[in-house]
């Protein structure tokens, strides 16, 4: 809202300084020098209107700052108690996280443990299986030797046996005479 000096009177400092500044701005200068000529008693007025203004500014001005004031304070217990419930919302969710973590930590080794027990478990039996495999394979190799041994003796025993019945049988053969030309046959009962 722009005023003229010549206009009522002022609401604030800042009116009486705009219309002060107009009154200089618009003034008649003084040929060959930076002065202007002013109405004295219009400079006055305004100075003094300013001068009367300037407590109801004030107050308004301390009234702004302390509403101002009370907003800011506002604002800052709103963010510390933000900022409280985000560090107890952190420190619970940290909390559960750690819980969380350590439950993982202890099934986890104890899952280790247990695949270690079952490693240890399993190598235990495939050396126990090897073991016994060889055992197997050189108590077979044992078996197979004395059963090679055993039917040796017995196929010996029977060839010597079979000598002997072959000599027998050869003895008897040529303690008979000589065969006749055609014996006749018996028949076999049946």
């Amino acid at each position: 809202m722009t005023t003229t000096a010549t206009q009522g009177p002022t609401r604030t400092v800042i009116d009486a300084i705009d219309r002060l500044e107009e009154m200089v701005n618009t003034g008649r200068r003084i040929p060959l020098t930076p002065s202007v000529v002013l109405n004295e008693e219009l400079a006055l007025d305004l100075i003094d209107n300013a001068r009367l203004q300037l407590p109801d500014d004030l107050t308004y001005a301390r009234s702004v700052l302390d509403e101002r004031q009370s907003i800011i304070d506002e604002a800052e217990t709103a963010a510390e108690e933000i900022l409280a419930r985000a560090r107890a919302d952190a420190e619970q969710a940290l909390t559960g996280a750690r819980a969380e973590a350590e439950a993982i930590g202890r099934t986890a080794e104890e899952r280790a443990q247990g695949l270690v027990a079952d490693h240890k478990v399993l190598g235990a039996a495939k050396e126990n299986a090897a073991e016994m495999l060889t055992e197997a394979h050189g108590e077979a190799g044992r078996i197979r030797a004395e059963a090679d041994a055993y039917a040796r003796q017995v196929l010996e025993r029977l060839s010597a046996d079979l000598d002997r019945v072959s000599t027998s049988v050869r003895n008897g053969l040529d303690a008979l005479p000589p065969s006749s030309p055609k014996a006749p046959k018996r028949r076999r009962p049946g």
